[in-house]
């Protein structure tokens, strides 16, 4: 059963009312540790200090705690530079930049290599532009129906001239390695299996109807080459409800299950990566 535009914009508001309530106390928390009394009051200043001493485990478990602390200020830098060189320069709805670290490992792998990248879902066009950014050498091709969809109700996303946004922000990073296919993901995904067309890194964050992402998930796999990767996108996301037929968690999980015969699933957290495994 479909719902109503009423009861879209039923949860449309409460989530703004939510997010409204979330920047509040946001800020007075920070108000608060900002403040004189938190700085100086001695048990959370013994707190803070406890905080900066480590106990001492062995040589292997330091170095791979530092390893990660690296690792994390790397993406940290990684990011903080995409957002200067480029989100700077556009026009986007939302930084859902959180959403890049966890990839790093595979985009990593593509470094230098004339990889095929699919995008299902590109909106205003942001993880297009980072993946246009992050890998030169790469040709990105996106599919959407800029029209925007069910998750862009939830936030008040205004979708008009979504195309002509999404033009913009990747002609400002290198819109000649960019192939904008226009049209419903079921139909352009049957299209590129028809032509048998095949790709290195496969990113799906199109509709987020359970059905919907079943249907990606599927075409789309038979699009990736072995050994490549697909990442699914708001693989926790719930702003519609409980029901299965609207969360993508459900559906990944159908489709996982389905192919664990020739997948690796190499993280299983806000986003699902999945490497599909060279088979004789």
């Amino acid at each position: 059963m479909v719902r109503s535009t009423f009861e879209h914009d039923i949860v449309a508001e409460e989530n703004r009312r939510l997010q409204s309530d979330v920047a509040q106390l946001t800020a007075r928390v920070k108000a608060f540790e900002a403040s004189r009394w938190w700085r100086l009051n001695p048990r959370f200043a013994l707190r803070r200090l406890r905080s900066l001493f480590v106990p001492t485990h062995s040589t292997k478990q330091r170095d791979a705690s530092r390893a990660g602390e690296s690792s994390t200020s790397a993406n940290e830098l990684l990011i903080a530079r995409f957002r200067t060189e480029v989100m700077a320069r556009g026009n986007f709805a939302y930084d859902t930049t959180r959403s890049f670290p966890p990839m790093e490992r595979v985009l990593k792998e593509l470094e230098g290599r004339s990889s095929r990248i699919l995008e299902i879902g590109s909106l205003h066009g942001l993880s297009a532009c980072f993946f246009l950014w992050r890998l030169p050498d790469a040709q990105v091709t996106c599919i959407d129906t800029f029209a925007g969809g069910h998750q862009d109700v939830v936030f008040g996303l205004d979708v008009s001239g979504l195309e002509a946004v999404f033009d913009r922000n990747v002609a400002a990073v290198d819109a000649s390695r960019v192939r904008k296919l226009v049209g419903d993901s079921r139909r352009v995904l049957l299209d590129l299996v028809g032509a048998q067309e095949e790709f290195n890194f496969v990113y799906i964050d199109g509709s987020h109807l359970a059905l919907d992402v079943l249907v990606d998930a599927s075409l789309s796999w038979q699009l990736l080459a072995p050994g490549g990767t697909a990442v699914f996108d708001d693989y926790q996301w719930g702003m519609l409800g409980t029901d299965p037929l609207f969360r993508p968690g459900p559906a990944i999980d159908a489709f996982l299950s389905l192919v664990a015969g020739q997948c690796e699933v190499l993280l299983k957290q806000g986003q699902v990566i999945a490497r599909k495994v060279r088979t004789n």
